[in-house]
């Protein structure tokens, strides 16, 4: 697959795209590319960039700088520990979530909570998916299947989501099935009403 080819299907009008390659390919790069793009037609909402790592965060922001605006770039256990903070009572959890979580290695109990959260409560997952219509994973075979579900549940409220990942099918049907195969894009072909077209 041809640089080219990634970058068609990453602007392409699937709901949901993923990307595989070996490390060093670009994938970040790409995406960085695409997140410009999109938050630059983007009516209303921002493009959610999430990544693994605080360096991974500082490449795309260096990269999307320009755009910062409509653009906003966590870490997926700093995201979700945001939504378990808004609903710590309904999950179970402390008045002050990411201390909690931090203190006590338990970014994997947020996950799992959040994803429970986001896949029960249409509401809530359909705030997440208006405020954000569009969601880049970078290093997404490093998410686990509580992530993973719970960025799906936002996809399935109304996000379009853009997986970035290595070569590494067999762990990601480990964690839980994701659509990574092979060496190949992914895509599932549904549209999005309303969501507007870029290119």
């Amino acid at each position: 697959m041809t640089d080219e080819d990634v970058a068609f299907l990453l602007r392409s009008d699937l709901a949901l795209v993923t990307i595989e390659a070996p490390a060093g390919c670009g994938k970040t790069f790409q995406g960085a590319n695409f997140a410009l793009d999109a938050a630059s037609s983007l009516s209303a909402g921002r493009v959610l960039i999430l990544t693994h790592t605080h360096a991974a965060r500082s490449v795309f922001a260096n990269r999307t700088r320009r755009l910062l605006d409509r653009v906003e770039i966590r870490t997926i256990d700093s995201f979700l520990t945001e939504i378990a903070a808004m609903y710590h009572r309904t999950l179970n959890l402390p008045l002050d979530v990411g201390s909690w979580a931090r203190e006590n290695s338990a970014y994997d109990v947020v996950a799992a909570r959040c994803k429970e959260l986001l896949e029960c409560s249409g509401n809530v997952s359909r705030a997440a998916a208006l405020r954000y219509p569009i969601i880049v994973c970078d290093e997404h075979q490093d998410a686990s299947a509580d992530q993973h579900a719970a960025i799906m549940a936002i996809h399935r409220a109304g996000s379009r989501v853009r997986f970035l990942g290595e070569l590494d099918a067999d762990h990601l049907r480990r964690r839980g099935g994701s659509n990574f195969s092979g060496s190949k894009a992914v895509g599932r072909p549904q549209k999005r009403r309303g969501m507007g077209e870029f290119g």
